[in-house]
């Protein structure tokens, strides 16, 4: 094969050398991140739903905590219920169609098809254990990768229909329960974040912080290229423009400008790149949606969509799953 079309056959993720890695590989394809896609006491039980209404592939946002010695769909102990759904009464039964779909189809180049993203809200040991025995269940669905002798040594991902992500903060155990525990050899079924820095370490009033987060140079938050565990960047949008969401002014060239300096330099670190959470809604069409993620209406959300679609974004979330969802195929 000559060397033109050898580069067009192969893609690289993080070093990485094969076709069926391509819609892994940062900056290959944006799609949407559903944000917050479960019930809540009664309300919004077709978040889900319209998420998978929007087509594949797509990555979803599950909150999990721990009340009770079980793991609860849920945005946190406080608003806990005893009626409230679970990943296998709720999640799984409802991407079931389109896992085994995947799966006959066997369109590797489209894998992930769903990509979970666990927002894990509490993380005693029993809880994490929870988890994985509910992977257990669901093993050949999921996308692994082999654990190497060394975090740095990034092994190449063995593609399935579904992706699981954890976000890292702070001094939790997920990376020595999903993967420095596992031994040499085995499956990698759960993969990490960069560590969420501290939040507000010097205790600024809350807006002084936020507005503080748009002068952090991307180098200051991590340095660390992607490993064989830490595989996306999770990023408030308060670090693209000043004020965030919900105290942002006009877009503008220098904020686009920033964007893709992150997007770029996590990128070339090897990070799948997100973003969250981009909302533009009035009151009244407002679907319980929350106010700090609000840019006060459509035509404002707008431009920072499709900056961050043209930046190349590996994931943008929102809770208008529709109208992002239609602007990311218009923008490929």
């Amino acid at each position: 094969m000559k060397a033109a079309a050898l580069c067009i056959a192969l893609s690289v993720f993080s070093g990485v050398t094969v076709q069926a890695q391509r819609p892994v590989t940062p900056g290959a394809r944006t799609i949407l991140l559903a944000h917050n896609a479960y019930p809540d006491h009664g309300k919004y039980e077709d978040r889900l739903d319209r998420a998978i209404a929007t087509g594949v592939p797509f990555v979803v946002e599950e909150d999990l905590a721990w009340i009770d010695g079980k793991s609860l769909l849920i945005h946190g102990a406080k608003n806990a219920s005893g009626e409230d759904p679970t990943l296998e009464s709720y999640f799984f039964p409802k991407i079931k169609p389109l896992i085994e779909k995947a799966l006959q189809e066997r369109n590797k180049g489209n894998w992930p098809v769903v990509t979970l993203y666990l927002d894990i809200k509490n993380d005693p040991p029993e809880h994490l254990q929870a988890i994985n025995a509910i992977l257990d269940r669901y093993q050949d669905w999921l996308t692994t990768a082999v654990k190497t002798d060394d975090l740095s040594k990034q092994s190449p991902l063995r593609l399935r229909p579904m992706m699981v992500l954890v976000e890292d903060k702070q001094n939790d155990i997920k990376q020595k329960f999903f993967y420095d525990d596992l031994p040499v050899g085995g499956a990698i079924r759960v993969f990490g974040s960069v560590t969420k820095p501290a939040e507000n370490p010097n205790h600024l009033p809350k807006q002084e912080y936020i507005d503080s987060l748009a002068s952090v140079p991307p180098e200051q938050i991590v340095t660390g290229h992607a490993d064989n565990y830490h595989r996306w960047w999770g990023l408030d949008w308060s670090y693209v423009e000043k004020g965030g969401e919900e105290h942002s002014n006009a877009w503008s060239a220098e904020k686009d400008a920033r964007l893709k300096q992150f997007v770029r330099y996590g990128h070339k670190l090897g990070y799948l790149m997100s973003f969250y959470c981009l909302d533009g809604f009035t009151q009244d069409n407002n679907q319980g949606w929350e106010a700090e993620y609000n840019f006060g209406s459509p035509d404002a959300v707008m431009p920072r969509w499709k900056a961050a679609i043209h930046a190349k974004a590996d994931f943008i979330s929102s809770d208008d799953y529709e109208h992002l969802s239609h602007e990311i195929q218009q923008g490929q």
